[in-house]
């Protein structure tokens, strides 16, 4: 009996724990959202991905391309509180329908969107896309993000 609830603990410790023994308390946006899927998505092919995490904010993201020119992050909990505070700095930030309880896009800002207690935010730098287009692929990107949560 002692072994089998060993083995129903071990795993527990891993998942909770990363091989550098760090408390992994966030979502690994890097791994939920792979390189392959964001190229994809952002008809773009850039390499590489880094971790870009604060547990001291509780912001989860990932930044991907050589400078870190497509970034997607996530905020939990205290989401609702971050929404509120990042929204009233852009006043002028365009309300987006269709993602989320609640979201706003803004070409400097991308577009976030608050899911309950969860932010999900995505930016992707303009270059020749339009803010329709640029809409459409950071939603996508909030969207492949969130079922993977």
């Amino acid at each position: 009996m002692h072994s089998s609830k060993l083995n129903l603990i071990f795993p527990l410790i891993v998942a909770v724990f990363h091989a550098n023994g760090v408390l992994a308390a966030g979502p690994d946006v890097c791994a939920a959202l792979p390189l392959a899927t964001v190229n994809e998505l952002t008809h773009q092919n850039l390499t590489g991905a880094r971790s870009d995490v604060s547990e001291e904010a509780k912001s989860y993201g990932c930044a991907y391309g050589s400078g870190g020119l497509v970034s997607v992050s996530v905020i939990r909990p205290a989401g609702a509180a971050a929404f509120a505070r990042t929204s009233s700095r852009y006043p002028n930030a365009a309300t987006v329908a269709g993602v989320g309880d609640k979201a706003v896009y803004d070409k400097s800002l991308g577009t976030i969107a608050l899911f309950g207690d969860t932010v999900i935010d995505a930016f992707v730098p303009q270059g020749n896309l339009t803010d329709v287009q640029l809409l459409a692929i950071e939603k996508s990107l909030i969207l492949a993000l969130r079922n993977k949560l």
